[in-house]
């Protein structure tokens, strides 16, 4: 009932919502017979997006694999770092990959493959995915 909308606002747009949030207010609001002033709203929203739209935030929100909804204003850097941040998520996800299949080769090694041409492969795998594994490491190390 005497909710401070601008201070709302300015919480939503720090955390990187979208202005679509007010949405959700105004249908809690509306059980209460209240209607949020989305003026203010939007006023501490804009505020808020200050401290969100950096390239740091961007780069960490993609970095973590989030998607971007925030709506950063146009000049904003948080675009540029969610990319790289996002270029990173991915190599590493790859890496990841690629991490398990030599685990998997790995272990089929060392239990034994007793037909040589199989093991012969096998090994030529375990060499392609160690260089693989290698040239990401690599790609990786440049993003930090």
């Amino acid at each position: 009932m005497s909710a401070d909308w601008y201070a709302i606002g300015l919480e939503d747009g720090a955390r990187g919502r979208s202005v679509e949030r007010l949405g959700d207010h105004r249908r809690a609001c509306a059980k209460h017979n209240v209607a949020p002033n989305a003026e203010r709203y939007v006023a501490g929203r804009n505020e808020g997006l200050k401290s969100f739209c950096t390239y740091e935030r961007g780069f960490s929100e993609g970095r973590a694999g989030r998607a971007y909804g925030a709506g950063c204003p146009q000049g904003s850097t948080f675009p540029a770092g969610y990319q790289r941040g996002r270029e990173l998520h991915e190599l590493q996800r790859q890496l990841d990959e690629v991490n398990r299949e030599l685990a998997r080769v790995k272990t089929a090694l060392k239990e034994g493959v007793p037909n040589p041409r199989t093991r012969s492969a096998e090994i030529e795998r375990l060499e392609a995915l160690t260089r693989e594994a290698a040239a990401l490491e690599s790609r990786i190390a440049q993003y930090r």
